[in-house]
């Protein structure tokens, strides 16, 4: 037999497919296996690549475990190693120059991964494409950041550089399953453990109001896992608003989740003064200009609020409590800090933090 590229001879133990398991642990336990090179099956039978024929001793034990065996000599493939991530996978195809400027790390929404890809390597996004679908088999289509958050929605633009050429996603999170609009809805899976912990601190009867909703995570997660009374689920972009529809029946919620389609600062004071138990404020940056509405439809009795700012990462949250207990005093009401902590890193200057407080009074 003629070996192709690769292929080397060995001598091979030969086996019905029922005993392979057998004849493989017991060939390990010898180390007599070829590791570097896969086995061949055939439609009845398995052949083990080994390092050397078997002694007499050694095929006389083995006869006690496996009955039927055959030693043959045979040529094998290589076992070739797929490579476990990004940065593997692109090592040996990047320069050194290039490969320093790699962002191995990505965010994904169901099948489709978001990835930030530096100015330095744009001509090799394809390459960087390749990879990412090659060493992640779930994933199926593959975007590039086009840059922040902008506009009135708050919304991150994408390109497709690979695979398929699709932008919905199903996204699932804690029993919830979201169909999302890529580059046209604000969506993060970053605070899905955010969503769970707000989730475990709701109690029954809980009016909830969702500012900034989207496609629905907060207030769908939250009805999902508590025993919440309703949440009414606040968002001016009316695509993020179509879908926020749809998720609110995927996930059989309807009864407990009330979309309001409209800005907070126009609706809330009219319609909700007074009114939520406890308020989320998920927006990715100035949330601070909407902090008003939300002490106005805090109900007089208690209402917490979960505060969410972009910050100085030397000093998190002087400036940011100095505003709540400001903005809180201007309309004669008393608030108490909670809990405070750090989100997510946006940059070596700047984090994302959440400020937990309670706001009472008339």
């Amino acid at each position: 037999m003629k070996a192709t590229q690769g292929e080397c001879e060995f001598f091979s133990v030969k086996t019905e497919k029922r005993n392979a398991e057998k004849l493989r642990q017991w060939l390990a336990s010898k180390q007599l296996l070829e590791h570097n090179f896969g086995t061949m099956p055939s439609a009845d039978f398995i052949f083990f690549p080994i390092k050397r024929k078997l002694l007499k001793q050694e095929a006389k034990e083995l006869k006690k475990i496996v009955p039927s065996f055959a030693i043959n000599k045979l040529l094998f493939s290589p076992v070739t190693s797929q490579p476990q991530s990004l940065k593997e996978a692109l090592r040996k195809k990047l320069s050194e120059k290039e490969f320093s400027k790699l962002v191995s790390s990505f965010d994904t929404l169901g099948n489709i991964a978001i990835i930030e890809i530096p100015k330095e390597l744009e001509k090799k996004e394809k390459l960087i494409a390749k990879a990412l679908l090659e060493t992640n088999k779930s994933i199926k289509t593959v975007c590039k950041k086009l840059g922040a958050h902008k506009g009135k929605f708050r919304l991150e633009p994408v390109k497709i550089i690979g695979g398929e050429k699709k932008l919905l996603a199903t996204y699932r999170e804690s029993g919830c399953v979201f169909k999302i609009p890529v580059g046209k809805a604000f969506f993060s899976p970053r605070l899905s453990t955010e969503r769970m912990r707000i989730a475990k601190q709701i109690k029954a009867g809980e009016v909830i109001g969702a500012f900034f909703a989207g496609v629905g995570p907060f207030p769908i997660v939250f009805a999902k896992n508590s025993p919440m009374e309703a949440a009414f689920a606040i968002e001016l972009n009316p695509i993020a608003v179509k879908f926020l529809d749809e998720n609110i029946l995927l996930n059989k919620v309807e009864n407990k989740v009330f979309p309001v389609f409209g800005d907070v600062k126009k609706i809330v004071p009219k319609k909700f003064k007074n009114f939520f138990h406890r308020i989320v404020m998920p927006l990715p940056k100035g949330a601070k200009d909407f902090l008003e509405s939300a002490i106005i439809s805090a109900h007089p009795k208690g209402c917490i609020i979960h505060f969410y700012a972009f910050v100085p990462a030397a000093d998190p949250y002087t400036t940011t409590i100095d505003l709540i207990e400001k903005t809180a005093k201007k309309f004669g009401k008393k608030t108490r800090i909670l809990h405070k902590q750090q989100v997510r890193a946006f940059s070596k200057e700047t984090i994302q933090i959440v400020i937990d407080f309670e706001v009472s009074g008339n």
